[in-house]
């Protein structure tokens, strides 16, 4: 995505050819850690990439500033975006910045390993994927048919393992006071735990790799035929189904989140402001948010760099007018059922914890969820060990 980057830069250079722009690009497995290092010893950053996990901990440090009050305008966009897209923007009540791009996590299914294995559906539960999983173990089509990118150092494995807990009835982590639900006995969070230690450990369903592997690797072993079932970003069902990728493209499908609410959690990663920016300025401020809102916002009435985005690599968006957009729709149309994504997008829901703290907890967590995963642990002790460390963080922030 860098040369997309680049051009779309270069665009925004000819239209605003007073602003210049010096690019620096990050992987993003180091991204928050380079980012609080630049914030830290003050090197100069003016616009950069912020994602719903760490707006509390940067805006409540002071790295980062709202945009809502020295260009109001911002707020018109609100009510065209998803509602956890409008949440995930949002600290203490102030806007801080605009959408890169906004997701969801679905869940995959290869339909070819469902129909050689008699199965006419996709479950709809976490009983029913163990039960289907069971079947097409049992008939050699996949020896480990469920695969999820797991691994401690993928950020994006506490938000599938809370993909699988909004899906639960009564599916929440925090009430409206952040305190943990989690650990309350019978909890959603629970019964995921549990489900997925048995089906690591006495069903032998769930691939031992889920606890190694990040996003990329559960592609991966989708792709190769290796695995049957996945939870990803949608944008990676772009990658799945690429024909020039895989020899099982069009194979895989999205099924609703297994459980009794299907809900999931959707996720965005946006552009912000630092607050190096208004000490320059009404003029460098001006020069920022002219970045911030060609690249998130509109151009000439429509939201072109993330229409871009969209066609050429899959993103996802936070407006939610775009599944109508016909361009996207035929673009989206040759990896997945547009319908089915946007029914998948209805049902997510923000991250809940959103603190400054949760970064700290997340890593805490994902080693506690492994030590449950591998039978170390009963899953309650698991959970009531992640509810001390939250309650003691959260303490240490009062």
């Amino acid at each position: 995505g860098v040369e997309i980057v680049r051009d779309n830069i270069g665009k925004f250079q000819q239209r605003y050819p007073g602003v210049t722009v010096n690019y620096n690009d990050f992987s993003w497995a180091t991204y928050h850690d380079a980012m609080v290092a630049r914030f830290v010893s003050k090197t100069p950053t003016d616009v950069l990439y912020s994602s719903d996990h760490w707006l509390q901990e940067w805006a409540a440090a002071g790295w980062i500033v709202p945009v809502d009050e020295p260009f109001p305008q911002v707020r018109q966009y609100l009510s065209e975006y998803s509602p956890f897209v409008r949440e995930a923007l949002t600290y203490k009540g102030r806007i801080y910045g605009t959408p890169y791009y906004a997701d969801t996590f679905i869940f995959v299914y290869n339909t070819d390993h469902l129909q050689r294995a008699g199965l006419t559906a996709p479950p709809a539960t976490l009983e029913e994927l163990t039960r289907q999983a069971e079947t097409i173990k049992a008939k050699g089509i996949a020896e480990f048919p469920i695969v999820l990118g797991w691994g401690q150092q993928d950020p994006f494995s506490i938000e599938s393992f809370t993909s699988l807990v909004f899906a639960q009835r009564n599916g929440s982590l925090f009430d409206k006071d952040l305190t943990p639900t989690f650990k309350a006995p019978g909890s959603a969070a629970e019964k995921v735990v549990a489900w997925a230690a048995d089906a690591l450990g006495s069903r032998k369903v769930l691939s031992p790799t889920s606890l190694q592997a990040a996003n990329v690797d559960q592609i991966r072993a989708l792709q190769s035929g290796a695995a049957s079932f996945g939870i990803i970003p949608s944008y990676s069902l772009a990658v799945l189904n690429d024909p020039g990728q895989t020899q099982v493209a069009g194979k895989f499908k999205i099924g609703l989140m297994p459980g009794e609410s299907h809900a999931t959690v959707g996720f965005i990663r946006f552009y912000a402001i630092s607050a190096q920016v208004p000490r320059r300025g009404k003029e460098a401020m001006t020069a920022a948010w002219s970045f911030v809102d060609y690249f998130g916002g509109k151009t000439d009435g429509e939201y072109r760099v993330t229409k871009r985005w969209s066609l050429e690599k899959g993103l996802g968006f936070a407006q939610t007018a775009l599944f109508a957009d016909k361009d996207i729709r035929a673009a989206f149309g040759k990896w997945a059922d547009v319908d089915m994504l946007q029914k998948q997008a209805q049902l997510a829901r923000a991250k809940e914890g959103m603190t400054p703290y949760y970064g700290t907890w997340d890593v805490f967590s994902r080693a506690e969820l492994h030590k449950a995963y591998l039978g170390q642990q009963k899953p309650a002790e698991t959970l009531a060990s992640m509810a001390k460390k939250w309650e003691e963080l959260k303490a240490k922030a009062k």
